[in-house]
């Protein structure tokens, strides 16, 4: 693990893809720390899927019990980053090979720069007029259904244009808060989804179980 003495300053908080420790079901876990004398909850996220799986061989080390044993997973993009930064309510502790350091969860909106053309707190996703068409994953189980959220406009785009025989809609919808993310994953359940997926050339192996998503930030 990196030295956690030297501290992470905002500025040099690394870019996606960072990762995250979920549980066997792919849930999101979040340690318990004091923070400036007060009860806090953190979520953790690291430069690399080695510090991450350092990071669950060693957490009770550091007093994070709570990760140990836990499986690192990818966060392709800003997007995926805000929405795992939101749910903790909390404090983000960013590991890199330069440091560590702890932020309050909403200032990983402000360490995301913002391309032309491109609003922050945006999260694309293809959409036909009242639905939100969903893709078939075959797993060894059988068929699964997913949901397909984006990290930007532009892989929305080549998703769709790459995958003509999937008879994707040329709509595109946007998701402009957790609220919203919260509704579109009700609807993609009502409608069979069991996953949704970030960016899907990432795989099923990258999924986020409906349920969690569809959960209040604050229940999170």
């Amino acid at each position: 693990m990196p030295d956690p003495t030297r501290e992470l300053p905002f500025e040099e908080l690394p870019p996606p893809p960072l990762y995250k420790l979920v549980d066997e079901e792919g849930r999101d876990v979040f340690a318990e720390a004091e923070v400036g004398g007060e009860p806090a909850t953190v979520g953790v996220l690291l430069e690399s899927e080695e510090l991450a799986r350092e990071l669950s061989e060693d957490a009770a080390e550091h007093g994070l019990e709570a990760l140990s044993g836990l499986e690192p997973r990818v966060l392709p993009g800003w997007a995926a980053v805000e929405v795992f930064a939101s749910a903790g309510e909390g404090y983000v502790l960013v590991v890199s090979e330069a440091g560590t350091g702890l932020f309050y969860a909403g200032t990983s909106r402000a360490a995301r720069p913002n391309p032309p053309g491109d609003d922050v707190s945006r999260l694309p996703h293809l959409r036909r007029e009242g639905e939100a068409p969903l893709l078939t994953v075959e797993t060894d189980g059988g068929e699964v259904l997913v949901t397909a959220l984006f990290t930007s406009t532009e892989k929305a785009t080549a998703f769709r244009d790459a995958a003509p025989h999937l008879d994707l809609p040329e709509g595109l919808g946007v998701i402009d808060d957790a609220g919203g993310l919260v509704r579109h994953a009700r609807i993609a359940r009502e409608a069979g989804a069991e996953y949704a997926v970030f960016d899907p050339e990432t795989g099923l192996a990258e999924a986020i179980p409906i349920e969690e998503l569809m959960r209040e930030p604050h229940q999170r």
